[in-house]
């Protein structure tokens, strides 16, 4: 694909972005999967209208069969993808998303997360002032009915798939609209999304550090609930067949992230008791 150059952006620093055209695209749009979560979605958009950098838009993708007009009556900055599929997963409903995004830049906001006020900025300002293809930001995974945070990860100013493994969690991808790969569809698709673009980039991603993505955890959650020996095997098996084609390094420290989960899932089985997997995690990340 052709190079992008930080003269290509064009975006506006205050408005709503109403009356946009071709040559007036947002500088960055935000993915949405919707799932059954309307008013956790409505709350996302919130955090979106709270930005320092107002030039952005959120392209909705639901996959529950829904009505999501009501974020579109909300802000004019919204829109929604029109698809009649239901129940296809997270990685297809961000794949039409992506395919209707119009920014610059492209970020995944899930329907009941959110971002701190200057997450669009930061981002619009490191692509703007460099010539990188991928970028990221910390995230902090906070309890849904308390609010309070239960880990902050991603706390250095960047990473490999190593050090992005040794996270145990998710940091999702921003990067450049014409460079940012699709989803494939499976077990821990953040996770490899993410070590996909990082390899993209040559094996290494700024973090950035001034906005964090915020990330719900609710008590259902996969690995609040489901089977240890069930999650160790669909590592086991993304390991034996990675569902990106990646360089000979970054494939090889994929598996190792891979292996590393594996290990921590499985002290979590045998010791996690009512810790909870985050509080496991952030207590015993040497595995």
């Amino acid at each position: 694909m052709p190079a992008f150059h930080p003269r290509h952006f064009c975006w506006r620093m205050e408005g709503s972005g109403e009356g946009r055209d071709a040559m007036n695209k947002p500088a960055i749009s935000f993915l949405m999967a919707a799932c059954r979560r309307p008013r956790f979605a409505m709350m996302a958009l919130e955090s979106l209208k709270r930005q320092t950098m107002q030039d952005w838009e959120l392209v909705v993708s639901p996959d529950d069969g829904e009505d999501y007009s009501p974020l579109v009556h909300s802000d004019s900055r919204v829109k929604v993808v029109q698809s009649d599929a239901v129940q296809t997963g997270p990685a297809h409903a961000r794949n039409r998303a992506l395919t209707i995004a119009s920014g610059a830049l492209v970020a995944v906001l899930d329907d009941d997360d959110c971002v701190e006020p200057a997450f669009a900025a930061q981002a619009v300002s490191y692509f703007k002032s460099h010539e990188a293809s991928f970028a990221t930001a910390p995230t902090q995974y906070f309890r849904n009915h308390s609010g309070c945070v239960v880990r902050h990860i991603g706390q250095f100013p960047a990473m490999d798939i190593d050090r992005f493994g040794l996270q145990f969690g998710t940091m999702h991808a921003i990067g450049r609209r014409e460079t940012y790969p699709p989803w494939k569809p499976g077990f821990a698709e953040d996770v490899m999304h993410t070590s996909k673009c990082i390899d993209l980039a040559g094996g290494k991603i700024a973090v950035l550090p001034d906005a964090s993505y915020m990330l719900r955890l609710h008590p259902d959650s996969m690995c609040a609930v489901a089977d240890g020996q069930y999650i160790s095997k669909c590592y086991r098996d993304l390991a034996a067949s990675l569902p990106y084609e990646m360089s000979d390094a970054g494939a090889m420290q994929t598996r190792e992230l891979l292996r590393r989960r594996i290990r921590m899932n499985e002290a979590f089985s045998r010791h996690g008791g009512g810790f909870g997997y985050h509080r496991f995690v952030k207590a015993h990340s040497q595995v």
